[in-house]
């Protein structure tokens, strides 16, 4: 077999799949601000804000290492959706109070989950562990 390193490009499944959890991380700042002024009158939300600034770095670092190639980054983004989905019944609150919240939510739960699904490919798979795969025909 034969090994890559770092430099070499990286599949286009693998780009795309970054590409699209960026896209995501920006969703969650938008819906981040879109709740924080919706709840702006209710006490700690200064405390709020600040979770949601965490949880925003947290993951950009995240999607940031899955960029340089890092398997598990890919592994934790996995398990954290997994653990996350029947957080998903939330979003039926999010729709009734603020529903384009709502629907930025449900947007990035599904391009979350088109990129774990390029992230998970055979071709993506091989690149993060250090192999590729010969290009189909």
């Amino acid at each position: 077999m034969n090994t890559i390193n770092q430099t070499d490009e990286r599949p286009k499944k693998v780009s795309n799949a970054v590409s699209l959890l960026y896209a995501t991380l920006g969703i969650g700042v938008v819906r981040s601000v879109l709740e924080g002024s919706a709840n702006s009158a209710a006490a700690g939300i200064g405390f709020t804000m600040s979770i949601a600034l965490a949880v925003l770095g947290f993951m950009g670092w995240l999607i940031f290492m899955i960029g340089r190639r890092r398997n598990w980054a890919r592994v934790t983004f996995l398990v954290l959706f997994l653990l996350g989905s029947p957080a998903i019944v939330l979003l039926i609150r999010s729709f009734a109070v603020n529903p384009v919240s709502g629907l930025l939510g449900f947007a990035q739960v599904v391009l979350q989950a088109v990129a774990l699904v390029f992230l998970f490919q055979p071709e993506s798979t091989a690149r993060f562990r250090g192999r590729f795969l010969p290009a189909r025909s």
